[in-house]
């Protein structure tokens, strides 16, 4: 992605799901979500199979009393094969489905 995408792909992420692939691997970014009765704002990304498109591993959640919090973690934790989202943002490639 090119810096702009990652700006607008991060803002999307605060309201709205998207799909990425990397390094030939599917992944479903699960947007910020906020519970009205726990009051908790949740984040999950799945690694799908890039031909099928099936769930096969959860990669990341976080649940917190905080948006900015989770897209925080979402950021800096290195869950994208050991590196953060910034370190492979410009290998990411944004898949409108």
């Amino acid at each position: 992605m090119t810096a702009d995408e990652t700006r607008r792909f991060l803002d999307c992420l605060t309201y709205e799901d998207n799909t990425i692939k990397l390094y030939g691997k599917v992944y479903w970014c699960l947007g910020v979500t906020y519970d009205q009765n726990t009051e908790i704002y949740a984040m999950y990304v799945y690694e799908g199979d890039p031909v099928t498109y099936k769930s096969i591993r959860d990669l990341f959640a976080i649940e917190s009393t905080s948006r900015d919090e989770c897209m925080q973690c979402f950021i800096e934790d290195k869950f994208w094969d050991g590196k953060s989202f910034y370190e492979v943002a410009s290998d990411i490639d944004w898949v409108d489905l």
